[in-house]
């Protein structure tokens, strides 16, 4: 399934420059296009098509870098399966592969690093079923 990168809905979006997507964070002042909480989305169910998660790390992370609490990675992807279309793709980068909500399947996960010396972190790839979420 080919996605262009303006149908891709960016869940944490921290940093990532305006026209990669919807950008969404709960950060004001880093300009997301659209400021809420990962864990309830403005959108309605299946409405997107595609999604990408690069949520914080750890509790640590959270306070520190974004002094916000911690989304629990399986509150984020329940979140995401609610809101992207049937058939369409969850792409989540964590140091965890989150649990498996009703309504997704696991496609597969790659490890992903920034270079040698540097942690690697899982990026975890779901698909929603064809069928309406129950």
């Amino acid at each position: 399934m080919g996605v262009a990168a303006s149908e891709i809905l960016h869940v944490c979006s921290g940093s990532l420059p305006p026209g990669q997507g919807l950008r969404v964070d709960l950060r004001r002042e880093r300009r997301p296009d659209v400021v809420a909480d990962g864990r309830a989305l403005p959108f309605a169910d299946g409405s997107v098509t595609a999604v990408m998660i690069d949520p914080p790390y750890s509790v640590e992370y959270a306070e520190v870098l974004y002094e916000t609490d911690y989304p629990r990675p399986s509150a984020l992807l329940r979140e995401a399966a609610r809101v992207v279309c049937p058939g369409g793709r969850i792409g989540f980068l964590h140091f965890l592969v989150p649990g498996l909500p009703e309504g997704l399947r696991f496609v597969r996960c790659l490890g992903v690093t920034t270079g040698l010396g540097y942690r690697i972190r899982a990026f975890s790839i779901f698909a929603r079923a064809e069928e309406a979420l129950l």
